[in-house]
């Protein structure tokens, strides 16, 4: 069942990315500075090097969720059968995600490397892929123990991305999205005027709205931040979000620069 479930949702990411990527261009909220192709291609050209680590990480941890669930049911163990235990477990995936995100910004070593996905100045959907390969493999390599102790199944790791990946891909986006549809939605899921305030250029501001399937984390933990976004506001990092450091090998580098 995994496999078709895997490509579901690879399927539909695709064509969420291509359907925002045609809305963009249609109903753009921030004008755009530069070419669209040359701001794609450098983000998703990190997607692709990404997938170097993603693809082996990904069947190395099926392997591992397979082995020590068989004998070790973790957090799972104590969870309802069923529908309602999976529900519960998409809950602690998305807690995880909000909390690993967190620590990206307050922990100075993983901000090193989290800092390539705001240098991006100008935030559309290709923007959701944007990560520099050693966020990536810290990412797995943290991930794993969580993976174990809760005992999570590779199937709702699929449903979670499933869900997960649109909705990102979504609050990147460029799009001019009326303001009553923004405040409706947010109750639910992070919005692109909740994830253009994490993408300021003021800290105060992009260290708020971590949430990536449900805003319901920011709310209860408190770094909800809901304010006004103009067309002119700035996006990305002081010093490093100009057109010099917006190439794959100056992303690549940035970490380990000074």
């Amino acid at each position: 069942m995994t496999l078709p479930l895997q490509s579901t949702a690879t399927m539909i990411a695709v064509g969420t990315g291509a359907l925002l990527w045609i809305a963009e261009g249609i109903l753009p909220f921030f004008r755009v500075r530069s070419s669209r192709g040359r701001h794609a291609f450098v983000n998703l050209g990190l997607a692709a090097t990404n997938l170097l680590i993603i693809l082996p990480a990904d069947i190395a941890t099926a392997a591992i969720l397979e082995q020590t669930g068989a004998t070790f049911s973790g957090l799972r163990g104590y969870l309802p059968d069923g529908t309602p235990g999976t529900i519960a477990m998409l809950l602690l995936l998305d807690l995880w995600l909000y909390l690993w995100h967190r620590m990206n910004h307050e922990i100075p070593i993983f901000w090193r490397f989290h800092a390539v996905h705001h240098s991006d100045a100008e935030l559309d959907v290709t923007s959701a892929w944007r990560f520099h390969p050693g966020e990536i493999l810290l990412s797995e390599l943290v991930r794993l123990p969580f993976l174990v102790l809760t005992g999570a199944g590779i199937r709702e790791l699929i449903i979670y991305n499933l869900l997960m990946n649109p909705v990102i891909q979504f609050h990147h986006s460029n799009v001019r999205l009326p303001e009553r549809y923004d405040r409706i939605l947010r109750t639910v899921i992070p919005t692109p005027l909740l994830h253009r305030l994490h993408h300021s250029t003021i800290r105060s501001e992009h260290d708020n709205n971590y949430g990536a399937l449900l805003s319901i984390w920011d709310r209860l933990l408190g770094t909800l931040l809901i304010g006004p976004v103009e067309p002119t506001k700035a996006l990305g990092l002081e010093g490093t979000s100009g057109p010099d450091w917006q190439k794959w090998s100056t992303l690549i580098q940035k970490p380990f620069r000074g």
